[in-house]
C-alpha cells in the first residue's frame, strides 16, 4: 500500500515538472512573437520624471520606433532629461529598413511640434537602410539644449513621404550624464 502511494506521488510530481516546463515555455514563445508594432507605445498624459542617478554615472535612454507606431508621425515623448544634463553620445541601428517612397526622416527633439533640437538634420535615407548610426554631429551633443533649469522632455518623431512605409525600425540610444557635480 505504501509503495502504491509513493508511486503515485512520483507520478504526480513528474506531471507537475512536465506543466511547468511546457507553462515557462509557452510563456517564452509569447514572449518572443510579441510583435514589435507596439514598441513604442507610451502613455502620452503621463508624467515623465527626468531620468537621474545620485551618482555619477552615464546614464542612457533606448528606445525602439517602429514606422506604423501610434501617433509616431505627430512626435512621441518618451523620457525627460534631468536640466544641465551633458548628452555624451546618439547611436542608433536601424534594424528593419524604413522603405517610404520618397523620404524617411526620424527625428529627435525637446518638443513635440518638431522634435528636432537633438537630432537636427534626423536619421534619413531612402530607403533608411539597415545598420549602425553614430550621430557624432548632432545638435543637441553636449549642453546645446540641456543648459536651463527644468527637466526636458524627449521626443521622437518619423515623417515620410511618398508612397506610405510598409516597414521600418530603428533603436536609438541617448547617453547622459546628469548634472550632479561634486
Amino acid at each position: 500500500m505504501y509503495q502504491t502511494i509513493l508511486a503515485k506521488l512520483r507520478a504526480l510530481a513528474f506531471l507537475s515538472r512536465v506543466a511547468a516546463i511546457a507553462a515557462i515555455a509557452a510563456l517564452g514563445v509569447a514572449a518572443v512573437t510579441i510583435s514589435p508594432v507596439a514598441a513604442l507605445q507610451v502613455d502620452q498624459t503621463r508624467n515623465f520624471p527626468a531620468r537621474q542617478t545620485p551618482d555619477q554615472q552615464m546614464s542612457y535612454y533606448r528606445i525602439t520606433v517602429n514606422f506604423n507606431d501610434q501617433g509616431i508621425s505627430a512626435g512621441q515623448q518618451f523620457g525627460a532629461l534631468p536640466a544641465g544634463a551633458y548628452i555624451y553620445a546618439i547611436d542608433a541601428y536601424v534594424t528593419t529598413a524604413f522603405n517610404a517612397a520618397t523620404t524617411n526622416v526620424v527625428t529627435v527633439g525637446t518638443t513635440k511640434a518638431s522634435a528636432n533640437e537633438i537630432v537636427a538634420s534626423g536619421i534619413s535615407g531612402n530607403p533608411l537602410a539597415t545598420g549602425v548610426l553614430h550621430l557624432t554631429s548632432a545638435a543637441g551633443l553636449g549642453m546645446a539644449v540641456t543648459n536651463v533649469a527644468s527637466p526636458i522632455p524627449l521626443f521622437v518623431k518619423y515623417a515620410q513621404t511618398g508612397t506610405a512605409a510598409t516597414t521600418g525600425q530603428i533603436v536609438i540610444v541617448i547617453a547622459f550624464v546628469a548634472n550632479n557635480d561634486m
